[in-house]
């Protein structure tokens, strides 16, 4: 069997299945397990698919969000990790841009041992800001209600106007080359924050990658990956793009 049709053959099961393993392909394409790696490891290296222990798995799409109170249980510990990791770059003096998002949350306490301002889209960043007594400067525009923050024009047009030290960033997945989002809106204000930070940093954990969605938000060297340590073989990939700093 050719290379491409054992290409095709790989992706329509993954479509069908979710998951496939190793054994199951050798049995399927009758071919020996050295080449169904190769052939997963180019399908993952474009893209198409994840690799993962004895097997690969369908790439995610996410077409909707979430909202704030099903992601805040899910990989705590891990978002702790990261939001400590992400909270040493920070100097005093300093104003910084804080995305709305449960990862970035986990940053709001030790804002309070730091001298700076803080920006922020969402609305629970700038009431647990404000109760710490954190400088806070709080961006108004239509409310998301699955993520309790601020976007559309009145947002855009805010955020277009300020500059900032350094800003920290949540996103919904990731994979080689972007990060993404599903909701335009949202998109459209992360990039305007990129656009007006002298240093940017995304904060996500291993969960999000190989997520894809509707919208790219910016390429993955635009700022620096804040993450948890991860056997995923697109640490390495993701590394040889940009700097990564791991919890």
């Amino acid at each position: 069997m050719l290379k491409e049709e054992r290409h095709h053959r790989i992706r329509e099961e993954l479509r069908g299945q979710g998951f496939v393993s190793l054994e199951y392909l050798q049995e399927l394409l009758q071919t020996s397990e050295s080449t169904i790696r190769r052939d997963l490891a180019e399908l993952e290296h474009q893209g198409l698919l994840k690799r993962v222990h004895g097997g690969a798995e369908h790439l995610r799409f996410l077409s909707q969000e979430e909202n704030m109170q099903e992601k805040a249980i899910k990989h705590v510990a891990e978002k702790q990790a990261i939001a400590n990791c992400a909270l040493q770059q920070i100097q005093d003096g300093e104003t910084i841009f804080v995305d709305a998002g449960t990862t970035t949350a986990f940053l709001l306490e030790g804002l309070a041992q730091k001298a700076v301002r803080v920006v922020t889209n969402s609305i629970h960043h700038a009431a647990r800001l404000v109760d710490l007594h954190v400088p806070t400067l709080m961006i108004g525009g239509q409310i998301k209600e699955t993520t309790d923050a601020c976007i559309g024009a009145a947002a855009l047009e805010q955020v277009q106007a300020l500059n900032f030290d350094r800003a920290f960033m949540g996103m919904n997945g990731l994979d080689q080359n972007w990060y993404y989002t599903p909701d335009p809106e949202e998109a459209a204000l992360k990039k305007a924050v990129f656009q007006n930070a002298s240093k940017v940093y995304v904060l996500v954990d291993p969960s999000k990658y190989y997520q894809t969605a509707f919208v790219k938000v910016a390429r993955v060297d635009a700022a620096t990956l804040v993450t948890a340590q991860s056997q995923s073989s697109l640490m390495k990939r993701l590394e040889e793009k940009t700097e990564v700093l791991t919890a």
